[in-house]
C-alpha cells in the first residue's frame, strides 16, 4: 500500500540502503542492505519484525553516534482521534534497531504523517518538528521536540510559538530563507492558508501574510530548494485538490488537451533575498493541478540543476493519472519528461527517494507505490539511471559542534568559468553527487572524492 521511504547508509558500509513502510496497521515495515550488488532484505535481523505500517518515515542521526535512526509517522488521514503512536528507530551500529519512542521522550497519540528534523536552537543536536492532523471538534497541536542531548526530546511547541497549529497539516520541511544560520519552518496545510515561520534566534514568527506564501489552499507535499541557484532557499508547495480527487483523472486529461481546468496549482515562491517571494509557478511552467501525494527532488543529469518527481494519485480505484518527472532546464523552466525517462508508472506514488545507489555517479530513484485500501496494492518500482557518464564529487558530511549529519549545511561550488551551484543539506538528502563541466580546469576522469575531515571543520566553521 502507500507509505514511505528513506535512503541512506544505515550500516556505515559506504552504500545507500532502503527502509520503507507501508499504510497497512499490519504491513511489515522493510530494511533492504546494499550489497554492492544487489538489495538483501534483512527485517528480521535488523530487530524489525512486528514494527508495522505507517504511511512517511523520516530519518537522521539523532544521538549523533554516526548511525541514521529512522522516525515512523501514522494516522494520518485516518480521522480515529489520534489512536496510533508514531515510532522512534533506533540504530544500535550492529545491525539493529530497537523502538526507544516511549524512552526518548516522543511517545504521543496524534494523527499524522509528516515531520522534519533540524537543529532549531543550533545546539549541535536535531530537533523534530511534527505536523498533525486537527479537524472540526478534535485539535490535534503541531508538536515541536528540542533535543536534550542525552537521548531524549522535551516537547517545547508552546515555548517556540507553535502549539497554537491546530490545523490538516501535510507537509513541513525546514529551510533557512535569509541565510542568517538560523533554520526557518514553512507548513503545507491542506484546506487552510500555508504557513511560514522565521526562526529569530530560537523564537519563531509568523511572516505567511507578508512573505507571501500562504497559498494554495489545497497544498500537501511541500519542501525548500533552490531552484536558480543563487544561494536563496526557495520553497515549492505542491496541490492536491480533494474536491476534485473523483475526477483526478479528467482533470489531467484536460491539462493535456490544454483545456481549461478546475483545481488547486501548486505554487513555486522563488525566494526575493528579502524576506518575501515571487509565485513563479507560470513561468517554470508546473502551474498544474498534481494531485501530489508524494514527492522529492535530486539531479537526474547531473548538471547541477534541481530536478523533481511528483508521485500523483487519490484513494478512489478509478483515480488513474501518472506519476510525473521533471527536468530543470538551467533554473528557467521545467520540462516534463515523465515519457522519456518512462517514469509514469499509473500506480498511486507516495515516497520517493533520490540517491546513486549503483555508485556510477548519477543518481537513481525508489519510489514507494500503492493506494490506501488494502485491494489497490503495488510494488514499488527502483529506477536505475543509465547516465553515468559525467564527471561527481561526494562529500561526506560530518559534523562536529554541528549535528553528526550535517543538516542544515551549505555547499557553494564555484567553477572556473564562474558558474556557481549551491546545495543545503536536509533531512530528504544526506548524499550530493554534482557534474564537473569539462574545459573549465576539472579532470577529465570520473573521481570520488572523500573529504571527511576537511568538510568536518568547514561545517564547523560555519554553522
Amino acid at each position: 500500500m502507500s507509505g514511505g521511504v528513506a535512503v541512506d547508509d544505515f550500516n556505515a558500509d559506504g552504500k545507500i540502503d532502503i527502509f520503507c513502510t507501508s499504510y497497512g496497521m499490519e504491513d511489515q515495515v522493510r530494511l533492504f542492505l546494499n550489497t554492492g550488488t544487489r538489495f538483501q532484505d534483512v527485517t528480521s535481523k535488523a530487530g524489525l519484525k512486528g514494527i508495522v505500517s505507517g504511511l512517511n518515515c523520516v530519518h537522521a542521526d539523532y544521538n549523533n553516534d554516526g548511525f541514521r535512526d529512522v522516525f515512523i509517522l501514522r494516522g494520518g488521514w485516518l480521522g480515529d482521534g489520534g489512536k496510533y503512536s508514531n515510532s522512534l528507530l533506533k540504530n544500535l551500529r550492529n545491525g539493529r534497531f530497537t523502538d526507544v519512542t516511549q524512552s526518548a521522550g516522543l511517545l504521543s497519540f496524534h494523527p499524522t504523517q509528516t515531520a522534519a528534523w533540524a537543529d532549531v536552537n543550533k545546539d549541535g543536536y536535531l530537533d523534530l518538528f511534527i505536523g498533525n492532523e486537527s479537524r472540526p471538534g478534535d485539535d490535534h497541536p503541531c508538536e515541536l521536540f528540542i533535543n536534550n542531548g542525552d537521548g531524549t526530546f522535551s516537547e517545547q511547541a508552546g515555548k517556540y510559538g507553535l502549539s497554537q497549529i491546530k490545523s490538516f497539516v501535510k507537509g513541513a520541511s525546514f529551510g533557512d530563507i535569509d541565510n542568517d544560520g538560523w533554520v526557518d519552518l514553512y507548513i503545507s496545510i491542506l484546506g487552510e492558508k500555508n504557513i511560514l515561520l522565521r526562526n529569530e534566534e530560537g523564537t519563531f514568527r509568523d511572516i505567511s501574510a507578508s512573505s507571501g506564501t500562504q497559498l494554495p489552499i489545497m497544498s500537501f507535499p511541500t519542501w525548500f530548494l533552490d531552484v536558480n541557484n543563487d544561494g536563496w532557499d526557495d520553497i515549492f508547495v505542491l496541490s492536491y485538490d480533494t474536491r476534485l480527487v473523483r475526477e483526478a483523472g479528467g482533470v489531467y486529461a484536460r491539462e493535456l488537451l490544454n483545456k481549461k481546468r478546475r483545481g488547486s496549482e501548486s505554487k513555486l515562491f522563488i525566494n526575493n533575498r528579502n524576506g518575501t517571494f515571487k509565485d513563479k509557478n507560470t513561468k517554470y511552467k508546473i502551474d498544474k493541478c498534481f494531485f501530489a501525494m508524494g514527492c522529492n527532488f535530486g539531479d537526474l543529469d547531473n548538471d547541477g540543476w534541481v530536478d523533481f518527481y511528483v508521485g500523483t494519485g487519490a484513494p478512489h480505484l478509478s483515480a488513474l493519472l501518472p506519476n510525473r518527472m521533471f527536468k530543470n532546464v538551467r533554473g528557467q523552466q521545467f520540462e516534463e519528461v515523465r515519457f522519456e525517462g518512462r517514469f509514469g508508472h499509473i500506480q498511486k506514488g507516495h515516497g520517493i527517494g533520490f540517491a546513486d545507489f549503483d555508485r556510477d555517479g548519477d543518481q537513481d530513484v525508489y519510489i514507494v507505490l500503492g493506494g490506501a485500501f488494502e485491494g489497490d496494492t503495488y510494488p514499488n518500482v527502483l529506477f536505475d539511471n543509465p547516465i553515468g557518464e559525467n564527471n561527481f564529487i561526494v562529500f561526506d558530511l560530518k559534523g562536529v559542534k554541528s549535528n553528526r549529519d550535517a543538516i542544515g549545511a551549505k555547499l557553494h561550488l564555484t567553477f572556473q568559468d564562474g558558474r556557481q551551484i549551491f546545495h543545503t543539506v536536509g533531512h530528504r538528502c544526506e548524499f550530493w553527487i554534482e557534474q564537473y563541466s569539462s574545459g573549465i580546469g576539472c579532470r577529465e576522469a570520473k573521481f570520488n572524492c572523500q573529504t571527511r575531515c576537511y568538510l568536518a571543520r568547514w561545517i564547523d566553521s560555519r554553522i
